[in-house]
């Protein structure tokens, strides 16, 4: 699986060669070519190394396969960055590739600094790493139990209890599942930047701007949400496309193995809805109240509009982990209102989307069960004489709830390690929750909307870089899947 990854990442260097050597870019084609070209030439080495060996990948296999994807191939994608930027350093440009391909899209270079081939690697590889991770939820972390699938695998009926998949079953279910999601991520791709295209963005920057969208990374390019051109239309189309983010239900529509039905009473639509809402609301009627609001919006309906839809627009951006910012957003509020927006955005990033789904953070469907089983406690409480029968349903939702709170745990404690090990080399403590958030939750956009200084992960030492790059491998893959693998190398030692 690692080398059929890293031979599609070689496929879209010279993707980016073509495309430098159209803008008459010759340098950076030269350099994307003769990189994806080299990469092609040790692939064939290593196929040809191992051509008379018949190799199968079990479950776990394949799980340590994905992982070294995250971590080592970074490796390759960062040299053309290297090489193209000057006075960049190695690890600057692992940490931008670990960046880009666990879709977290957190800001190591100023906008600026980069070339147009470069703004498209970056969106272009992290809509590989989207994709990607897309395929593994269903092919490699689902029959394994992890990535949320372990709080719904347990129900009664499902295909999944019990049971693992054997090496053919493994095989067939790669093949048909990519056969389906693929021309899907592709077409899904296309059509949102046919339509940012059509609302007025060019066509560079509506391709970048629908790679991220996807993907979820919040890659903006080299220009701002607001300055694309799109307006309210190309807003409202990027909103439409962050429904798949919501709910892994909205992709078996897609693909028509689920009804309408079954979204509009799916608990992660549902849940995610509910939180949007009524963030908006908060924060509508917070700005709403302001002293001088109702001078600043001169009776204006427009105005008005804008405000909440400026809020709704940047709140679905960051409960998807994407961090888009709508061109709308914060239009009348002012400078006391940081404190609190910074704490409701990191909330919203730590929600997450729905499993099996590009967005990261905690996932609505783990909060909606811990929000269940609050719910039984609390009754028990109140009604304590109360008996509940014995049921298969009330025995997988202990299971799930288990599950959940064991992640939720883990999480928390992952958070606060991270945090600590930032804020032990002269980070502020302030800055090093909101870093440690960014990457854990795949949101790095959104230490741009908090307004950190542009230098702040640039001007760190080797060791927190490090540290950034291990955690976002971790918000990714989640932390479950790593440590599962750690506990099976200590039960083989």
């Amino acid at each position: 699986m690692f080398f059929q990854v890293f031979g599609i990442a070689c496929i879209l260097m010279i993707v980016i060669a073509i495309y430098a050597l159209a803008i008459s870019l010759f340098r950076e084609a030269r350099i994307f070519f003769y990189t994806g070209l080299t990469g092609f030439l040790v692939l064939s080495l290593v196929v040809l190394s191992i051509s008379n060996r018949n190799l199968t990948e079990t479950g776990l296999s394949q799980l340590f396969s994905l992982i070294l994807s995250f971590l080592l191939l970074p490796i390759f994608l960062a040299i053309p960055t290297l090489i193209i930027l000057p006075s960049t350093t190695f690890i600057d440009a692992y940490l931008d590739m670990v960046s880009v391909f666990t879709t977290t899209g957190l800001p190591v270079f100023e906008r600026e600094f980069l070339t147009k081939p470069i703004h498209l690697w970056r969106a272009l590889t992290a809509w590989f790493g989207g994709g990607l991770i897309w395929i593994a939820a269903f092919v490699v972390l689902l029959p394994a139990n992890f990535g949320g699938s372990e709080d719904f695998s347990n129900k009664k009926g499902s295909v999944l209890s019990n049971r693992k998949l054997t090496l053919d079953e493994r095989s067939t279910t790669l093949v048909k599942v990519s056969q389906r999601l693929i021309p899907l991520y592709f077409g899904l791709t296309i059509a949102l930047w046919g339509l940012l295209a059509a609302f007025g963005t060019d066509g560079y920057t509506s391709l970048i701007r629908a790679l991220s969208v996807i993907s979820t990374s919040g890659i903006s390019g080299p220009e701002k949400l607001g300055l694309d051109g799109a307006g309210f239309f190309g807003e409202l189309a990027i909103v439409l496309f962050l429904f798949i983010a919501l709910s892994h239900n909205i992709l078996k529509f897609l693909i028509k193995q689920v009804r309408v039905k079954t979204i509009v009473s799916d608990v992660e639509v549902r849940l995610g809805l509910f939180i949007i809402l009524s963030m908006t609301v908060l924060l509508s009627f917070k700005q709403l109240i302001q002293d001088n609001f109702y001078s600043e919006l001169n009776d204006k309906y427009g105005d008005f509009f804008e405000l909440i839809w400026g809020n709704f627009f940047t709140i679905f951006s960051f409960i998807t982990t994407t961090g888009y910012v709508s061109s709308f957003w914060n239009v009348f509020s002012s400078a006391n209102d940081i404190s609190h927006t910074t704490i409701i955005l990191i909330g919203l990033c730590l929600f997450g989307g729905g499993v099996a789904t590009t967005a990261g953070g905690i996932k609505l469907l783990r909060i909606s069960i811990l929000f269940s089983a609050f719910s039984n406690e609390t009754g028990k409480l109140l009604h304590p004489s109360s008996v509940s029968g014995a049921n298969n349903h009330m025995k997988s939702l202990e299971i799930s709830v288990f599950m959940a709170w064991i992640f939720f745990m883990l999480f928390i404690v992952t958070l606060a390690g991270l945090t600590i090990i930032l804020a032990i080399f002269e980070m502020l403590f302030e800055d090093a929750i909101v870093l440690a958030v960014a990457c854990l939750t795949t949101t790095g956009p959104i230490i741009e909307v908090i307004g950190l200084d542009k230098l702040l992960i640039s001007d760190l030492s080797f060791i927190p870089k490090l540290t950034l790059a291990v955690g976002m491998v971790l918000g990714r893959l989640e932390i479950l899947v790593v440590l599962s693998l750690i506990a099976f190398g200590f039960k083989r030692a």
